[in-house]
């Protein structure tokens, strides 16, 4: 289920039997009431902050936007029923564009793109839009085969990653405006990606299952069950956090759709 959406009501279940009584618990807790509110930064504050270190504390590195956002973080402080919100994918993203010739302006708004950091082809594409902006050119997608419907598990994942690529690339065409043809496009490529992405979910008990998530599930379980004793709650898998070398500078990237 999602809100404002032609599906507002939702169900959710499990593959294994004995995680229901776990999910039936979570469900009817009450939802704590929100006690704090996160703030980020503006590129403003992030300009009088950049102008007061290097006026009254030039020996702090502030070479970069990733140097400028770590410190940033480290010095500031927050009150009352506010805390700073983290930025560590912001730094991330930021440490890939450091040799990429744009304004600190440019570079704060890429680096607040809702993506993954983690997901290669999604930074490939942060990359690719930068360096053509940078070039003063319009970024465009790749032509690529048109999607189909998806006839499999698989099939219909690569629908879903196409989708996030295909969000990614109008959150960036919208912030900086270039090539209308080109968004013009992606609009309706994406469009049709989401027509077909839900038809494979109407009929998704006809696709084929080209992984077995039964046995992995069964080793994540014994994983679970050897580091945390026999409890029924599923294992929670966190995405480890990168740290600030993760993203090789030389690295090329392929297969984006810029």
């Amino acid at each position: 289920g999602r809100r404002n959406s032609p599906y507002p009501h939702g169900e959710v279940t499990c593959r294994d039997p004995r995680d229901l009584p776990y999910i039936r618990e979570c469900m009817a807790r009450d939802i704590s009431p929100v006690s704090k509110a996160g703030l980020m930064p503006t590129a403003r504050h992030i300009h009088l902050y950049t102008d007061a270190i290097e006026k009254y504390s030039p020996d702090v590195n502030l070479s970069h936007m990733h140097d400028i956002l770590f410190q940033f973080n480290k010095m500031a402080t927050v009150q009352g029923d506010y805390f700073l919100c983290r930025q560590k994918q912001m730094q991330i993203i930021a440490k890939m564009l450091k040799d990429i010739p744009l304004d600190q302006d440019s570079k704060y708004t890429i680096s607040m793109c809702p993506v993954n950091t983690s997901d290669i082809r999604a930074m490939d594409i942060i990359k690719r839009f930068s360096i053509k902006r940078a070039l003063g050119e319009a970024a465009g997608l790749k032509a690529r085969v048109a999607p189909k419907r998806p006839t499999s598990f698989d099939e219909l994942s690569t629908m879903c990653d196409m989708h996030h690529e295909l969000e990614l690339f109008l959150w960036l065409s919208m912030r900086f405006p270039g090539n209308i043809v080109e968004q013009q496009a992606a609009l309706s490529l994406k469009d049709r990606v989401i027509d077909l992405i839900e038809e494979g979910l109407v009929t998704s008990e006809h696709l084929k299952l080209e992984h077995d998530y039964i046995k992995r599930d069964k080793r994540l379980r014994n994983n679970w069950i050897e580091n945390n004793g026999n409890k029924s709650a599923y294992p929670f898998i966190d995405d480890e956090i990168e740290d600030d070398d993760f993203y090789d500078d030389e690295e090329e990237y392929v297969g984006s759709t810029i």
